[in-house]
C-alpha cells in the first residue's frame, strides 16, 4: 500500500547518507536484527522489584551498560538473540516497574504534579494510568527521510491538555 501512496518511502533508502544513519532501523524493518526492546527483554537484573526506586535506578544504570554490551554484540553478529534464555527479571521488567512508580508520584510532564494516576486520580494532563486515543490517522506529509518506512502515524490523547500528539 505505501509503495502506491509514497513511492518515496521506498527509494529513500537507496540515499547513502539516510541509510548510513538509520542503517539499524533499517535492518530491523527486514528482519535482520532485533528491536531494542527484545534485547532489553533478555538482559538479567539481579534486584527484587520491590526493592526501593533509588536501588532499581543504580540497577537501572547497571542494566543500560549490560544492554549496551549485549547489543554491540548482536549487532556484530557474535550473539544472537534467539540463543539467549529469557531472565526471571529483565531490564524491560525493571523499565517497566520504575515507569509504574513514575506514575504513583506522577512526573512524566515538565508539570510534574505528583498525583497517584495508578489510583485512578487525574494529574494536571487530566490522564489517569491509561492513556487513551481519541483519534489516529495516517500522517503523508513528513518527508520521506524523516518517514522512511511510510508508518508515520498521529495519535491524540484523550483529554490530555498538554501533549497533542505522540507518534507511534
Amino acid at each position: 500500500m505505501w509503495r502506491a501512496i509514497r513511492p518515496d518511502s521506498n527509494s529513500v533508502w537507496s540515499n547513502g547518507q539516510v541509510l548510513s544513519r538509520l542503517r539499524r532501523y533499517y535492518d530491523i524493518l527486514n528482519d535482520r536484527k532485533p528491536a531494542k526492546m527484545l534485547v532489553a527483554n533478555r538482559v538479567e537484573v539481579d534486584s527484587d522489584l520491590n526493592a526501593s526506586t533509588d536501588k532499581l535506578w543504580d540497577q537501572h544504570r547497571k542494566a543500560s551498560g549490560k544492554f549496551r554490551v549485549l547489543l554491540r554484540e548482536i549487532d556484530r553478529g557474535n550473539v544472537d538473540l534467539k540463543e539467549l534464555d529469557t531472565p526471571k527479571t529483565s531490564y524491560l521488567d525493571l523499565k517497566v516497574e520504575l515507569a509504574r512508580r513514575i506514575l504513583a508520584s506522577c512526573h512524566f510532564c515538565e508539570r510534574r504534579c505528583g498525583i497517584n494516576r495508578l489510583e485512578g486520580k487525574h494529574g494536571v494532563c487530566q490522564l489517569d494510568a491509561k492513556a487513551y486515543v481519541s483519534s489516529a490517522f495516517l500522517h503523508l506529509g513528513e518527508e520521506a527521510p524523516l518517514v522512511p518506512s511510510g508508518t508515520n502515524a498521529r495519535a491524540f490523547l484523550w483529554r490530555c491538555n498538554l501533549l497533542q500528539h505522540v507518534h507511534v
